[in-house]
């Protein structure tokens, strides 16, 4: 009975030949994945038939032995303390009291998470269309390992890094690929391998590798994550001699890990021994040694600081750059967030998304989820249930600039604030090129006394030189307003002097677009950043210093042409201390105005 239910598991779970699986194998069930999880299960209902049946044959015996003898015989042992004892009992607990510190502390620091533990998959990733489509594609060749060597030919990839800034998706991608896989994910940060002794660090790395490996095994496949991976895969080449195991160490033992020798089986080994110590018995080992179906993941966001040896194929076989969302993209993220976060129906308005896209540019899909919370904390504050567009505007604020506080101003400072701000919005209101002010405010944000808000209303991906020189002359309207209307400037204008040094600089050092050709940038590393090197070159100096004279005087006339649109925008404030883009548009006659203002009255 026991013998046909064996042969009936192994029947059941025999792989398909070759020549039987289709030519293009990624895409039909059964995967390699189960197929090796169906084998793992018929080892082990052979372990249970043949411990069980262990049991029935002593079992059968007593029977025998009783039935024939028709007594068993009874010994009368005395069992009393020994003078041994307490000794004995004491050195196993000093010995195990010193073994369980050194053990502990080279145990993987992985935590595990079964499919069933995580609730992220393909679908909740959104933004990420290509980056999805790439991970999809390694996780079929991952599901269907054996079937691409042997049909096609190729070696399924060994490594993923996601490369990118903080909050882009790639902790969530690698979740999803566990849920999605079906398998056992490990999760660990690469500070928790880290540790105080020698060697400890090294021994971490080895038992998380063989965790995977042992997991794989059972389940046809396992998935490793590690999370800020630069902190143990930094580059050994910038040392030099002052290298210590903290990284060299550590570095080379993770390149050992990831590509070497396969290790043997267990039950490989013990055939091998008995063949050794009975030379004269024959064990046939028919199946060649191969590698578990292991899949790591690693995640930084300095990927030019990891080791070379590290990002070579063969290692991370495949690199995918995580990057800020395009306005498609944010569209979409917009449109998942706001389906799960209570609003009125003006969000729903396809203008007023648009105008969300338009002022998250730049945002990563983390701080746009952010964004919307802190809506919501808007909206709660107000004492409404849901969020309002206006709500947005105001956490873009807060998260942008920081919370606005009324600071009571002398009036001679509050008229100079006011001023400050009113020059900015009406150089930019000036300056063309698609760029429409939001808003002006002279309430205290962070370190900011003032804050004017534009924004273009197109993405772009390249700056022209009218564009970046039209920049310049915005962050020159505040001072130049100070002067013209005030008759002196303030020292309010300091961070705009940087912006607009910094803006010249790229012009004259980076773009050529000033007259000369010589880029600084092949410099970089040598002299400071990219307005250093600038200011460090006497003829590049020189071209910057012309350069921000003519726009300087070019925005002056501006002020002077436009001076009593500044007047009226310093009045608005002074009253209002805060003005928005439908506000402003009664005071700037050409601000474009195609908006829905559903505010509440």
């Amino acid at each position: 009975m026991l013998h046909l239910v064996v042969v009936s598991v192994m029947i059941e779970n025999q792989l398909p030949a070759s020549e039987d699986l289709p030519r293009n194998p990624l895409f039909f069930p059964p995967t390699d994945v189960e197929l090796t999880r169906r084998q793992w299960r018929y080892v082990r209902a052979r372990r249970v038939v043949v411990a069980l049946g262990a049991l029935f044959i002593v079992a059968v015996y007593r029977l025998y032995v009783y039935a024939t003898v028709g007594h068993v015989s009874q010994m009368h042992l005395h069992i009393g303390p020994s003078p041994y004892l307490f000794p004995s009992v004491l050195i196993v607990a000093l010995v195990i009291g010193l073994l369980i510190p050194s053990v502990a502390l080279g145990r993987s620091p992985h935590i595990r998470f079964e499919p069933d533990d995580i609730d992220v998959g393909f679908d909740s990733i959104k933004g990420l269309g290509p980056e999805v489509s790439e991970v999809r594609r390694t996780l079929e060749i991952f599901m269907y390992r054996d079937r691409f060597d042997r049909e096609l030919g190729g070696q399924a990839r060994r490594g993923l890094l996601f490369e990118g800034p903080p909050g882009t998706g790639k902790t969530m991608m690698a979740k999803a690929m566990a849920k999605e896989a079906g398998v056992p994910f490990f999760y660990a940060s690469a500070s928790s391998f880290q540790a105080m002794y020698y060697g400890q660090t090294n021994r971490k790395i080895r038992s998380f590798f063989r965790s995977l490996r042992t997991a794989a095994r059972k389940y046809g496949g396992a998935i490793g994550f590690i999370d800020e991976f630069d902190a143990i895969g930094a580059s050994r080449s910038h040392l030099g001699s002052s290298a210590s195991e903290g990284v060299t160490g550590v570095v080379s033992e993770l390149l050992v890990q990831m590509q070497s020798f396969e290790m043997p089986s267990r039950s490989r080994r013990v055939l091998k021994s008995l063949g050794s110590i009975f030379p004269y018995a024959r064990f046939q080992i028919s199946h060649p040694i191969v590698a578990p179906n292991v899949l790591l993941v690693a995640a930084t966001n300095r990927v030019a600081d990891l080791d070379p040896a590290l990002v070579r194929p063969g290692r991370f076989d495949r690199i995918i750059a995580f990057g800020l969302p395009s306005r498609t993209e944010r569209l979409e993220l917009i449109d998942y967030f706001l389906a799960r976060r209570s609003h009125y129906d003006e969000l729903d308005f396809e203008f007023n998304r648009t105008r969300i896209a338009t002022k998250t540019m730049g945002y990563t899909p983390a701080m746009m989820e952010r964004l919307f919370d802190e809506a919501l904390v808007v909206a709660t504050k107000n004492d409404r249930a849901a969020m309002r567009f206006a709500d947005v505007e105001e956490a873009f604020l807060t998260v942008s600039i920081g919370l606005a506080r009324a600071e009571p101003y002398p009036s001679q400072q509050r008229i100079a604030i006011a001023t400050h701000e009113a020059g900015h919005a009406v150089m930019a209101w000036s300056n063309g090129n698609n760029r429409v002010v939001e808003m002006v405010s002279i309430l205290k944000r962070g370190p900011s006394l003032g804050a004017t808000l534009h924004e273009i209303s197109e993405e772009k991906f390249l700056e022209t030189r009218s564009e970046l020189h039209g920049m310049i002359k915005i962050a020159f309207g505040g001072l130049v307003a100070e002067e013209v209307l005030l008759g002196e400037p303030s020292s309010g204008a300091s961070s705009d002097l940087i912006s607009a040094t910094r803006l010249g600089a790229r012009c004259v050092g980076a773009y050529g677009m000033e007259g000369s050709h010589v880029s600084l940038e092949a410099m970089r590393g040598v002299g400071g950043d990219e307005a250093a090197r600038v200011i460090n070159d006497p003829k590049s100096r020189a071209i910057l210093e012309e350069l921000l004279e003519r726009l300087y005087g070019e925005t002056v006339a501006t002020i002077r042409v436009h001076r009593d649109l500044v007047n009226k925008v310093v009045d608005a404030l002074l009253v209002q201390e805060e003005l928005t883009r439908a506000e402003l548009a009664v005071l700037l006659p050409d601000q474009s105005v195609e908006m829905l203002d559903l505010r509440e009255p």
